[in-house]
């Protein structure tokens, strides 16, 4: 399944992995219309259950994505949907029940953050730049990063983000924990897809429970999470997946997952 929707570049290798690019080379902006497709896309992708890993990159090597574009932001009658837009896209990212893996190469900016935020696993380029820029526009990150960065890199260095609106490079976002790995530029592609073909070979049905149960567990007490976990336990635990890994292991020979 290769296709591409004006924006958005979709290709679906044979090992149960996509691969959707941000094609709107050099800066990859989200707009109102690039939103609305990555969206639609995104929708397809949770409906395929032949995909159980998505690689998430932009074109070129200037940048993953450089943010929103500040001249539809200028449009009062804009602002309001396209902000709304931005928030379920990003949504539609977070609680994809598949594995998601950004490949940020160049600059990653604003909403470009925003969105890699939401991927589960965050590979990137040595040379890269990444900031929250916003308050340099007199606005703040509203697509989401005002939630999710504090619960990536912790309140005060979020907060020194946020205020200062300054650009950190591939080391400082390694060292506060904001991204996975480094890899030299023009390789993150292809180290995300490594990767996300690893995790591809797992069983699905883990995948999304370990995925959702992160998600929800994280804003809950260990007590509040007890209950839930004992269920998980019990359908994962029951699934034909967990006799397939169990057997293979004693067999010694690699699982089939379903």
């Amino acid at each position: 399944m290769n296709y591409e929707i004006k924006c958005i570049l979709v290709e679906k290798n044979e090992n149960h992995v996509a691969k959707i690019t941000l094609n709107a080379p050099p800066y990859n902006l989200n707009t109102l219309a690039s939103i609305k497709e990555l969206t639609e896309v995104l929708r397809k992708i949770e409906k395929d259950d032949d995909i159980r890993a998505v690689v998430i990159t932009g074109a070129g090597q200037k940048a993953f994505c450089a943010g929103s574009d500040i001249k539809e932001l200028c449009i009062d009658d804009v602002k309001v949907s396209k902000f709304v837009g931005e928030i379920n896209m990003m949504d539609a990212i977070e609680f994809l029940p598949k594995a998601t893996i950004a490949a940020i190469e160049g600059f990653c900016m604003g909403g470009g953050l925003e969105l890699v935020l939401c991927c589960d696993i965050r590979i990137i380029a040595e040379n890269s730049k990444v900031a929250a820029p916003e308050i340099n526009l007199g606005v703040f990150p509203a697509g989401g990063g005002l939630n999710r960065l504090p619960k990536v890199v912790g309140q005060a260095k979020a907060l020194e983000m946020m205020y200062l609106g300054e650009t950190i490079d591939a080391e400082e976002c390694k060292r506060i924990g904001l991204v996975n790995k480094i890899v030299p530029a023009g390789e993150t592609v292809a180290a995300a897809m490594e990767m996300a073909q690893k995790i591809a070979e797992k069983a699905p049905n883990c995948v999304r429970v370990i995925k959702k149960g992160v998600r929800e567990m994280m804003l809950k007490s260990s007590a509040e999470n007890h209950y839930p976990t004992l269920d998980l336990i019990d359908d994962v635990f029951h699934h034909d997946n967990c006799y397939e890994g169990t057997q293979a292991f004693l067999s010694k020979r690699k699982p089939e997952f379903k």
